[in-house]
């Protein structure tokens, strides 16, 4: 009868399914093999991706470092001048002015479009009556391009012509011609970047909120937290990976992305007050046709993303811990 007994139990036994305990080994999870095939397929889906990453990322970085040692003029034979380029860059005064302008794009620019998109994420993110409106025009930006939003907001910007300096006029104000003020034309063109840097952000908060457990609204609810407390003490710091992500990208964005609104729309002026690192890199090489020197003021600018990239980086492991 024990032997019967015996029997039927082992034979139970094997049925189950294997426990935690047969899986995890020694605390953790062993190493999920792949099979060569898997191997080929992943690298031959990668392969094209690599390519142009490679072709045209890795390839002109080296170039561009290359070309910063010699001093070329388009036309002329290239010729060895070693670090003299940036021995030039750091005695020159109007690099140290662009790259304060530029550090001033980032100061302006970041915090609001950080706050304004993930505000618009959380409105986008509940249904509420004509919030279907909202969810198209945040992503107005993308489908328009940088030429004609610089033309649509050199017209809103225009003083005698504008709409917003006409609606002034009816209120008794008169409107500064924003892009030809140096006081104006820094925050002119920042409110622009904003602008369209917000449909990246608002998608990205987005994806973060829908991470976010409904049970800690509900239990928020049940303790009685209004709208505006549940959204600083529940919402906002779950976020808070998010926010750092949003942050370095938006960081990168005005670092790179104001050479083409301020070459468009203010050509760097007036006296240079919207003249930042890259643009005044291309001035240099399209205008003075200074291309090993506008090349090593692009290396600087390379360094300073990739400080920055390097800094959100260290940032995020520290907070994910």
């Amino acid at each position: 009868m024990s032997l019967i007994t015996g029997s039927k139990r082992n034979a139970d036994e094997s049925d189950r399914p294997p426990t935690t305990k047969a899986i995890v080994l020694g605390g953790r999870r062993p190493r999920q093999r792949y099979s060569r095939h898997d191997a080929v397929a992943a690298w031959t889906l990668l392969a094209p991706a690599l390519v142009l990453f490679f072709v045209f990322i890795i390839v002109p970085t080296i170039a561009a470092l290359a070309l910063s040692l010699f001093e070329w003029h388009f036309f002329d034979t290239p010729t060895w001048v070693g670090v003299d380029n940036f021995i030039r860059m750091l005695e020159d005064p109007d690099t140290w002015k662009s790259l304060a302008v530029t550090f001033e794009f980032v100061i302006l620019g970041v915090i609001p479009t950080i706050l304004i998109g993930f505000m618009a994420a959380v409105l986008v993110n509940v249904n509420l009556r004509g919030v279907s409106v909202l969810r198209v025009l945040y992503f107005v930006p993308v489908v328009v391009s940088v030429a004609v939003s610089g033309v649509i907001w050199s017209f809103l910007y225009d003083p005698r012509s504008g709409p917003i300096g006409s609606f002034l006029r009816l209120v008794g104000i008169d409107m500064p011609d924003i892009l030809n003020s140096g006081l104006w034309a820094t925050p002119g063109l920042v409110l622009m970047m904003v602008w369209g840097g917000l449909p990246i952000v608002v998608i990205l908060y987005l994806a973060g909120l829908q991470r976010i457990s409904s049970d800690i609204y509900d239990a928020a609810a049940l303790d009685g937290a209004k709208p505006w407390r549940t959204l600083w003490s529940i919402t906002w710091p779950n976020v808070a990976s998010t926010t750092l992500v949003v942050a370095v990208l938006q960081i990168i964005a005005f670092v790179a992305g104001s050479l083409d609104l301020a070459l468009i729309m203010t050509n760097g002026g007036p006296l240079g007050a919207t003249r930042a690192l890259g643009l005044y890199a291309y001035q240099q090489a399209f205008a003075n046709q200074d291309v090993g020197y506008a090349t090593a003021l692009s290396v600087l600018q390379l360094i300073v993303i990739v400080g920055i990239v390097g800094i959100g980086q260290w940032v995020i492991r520290r907070v994910s811990r």
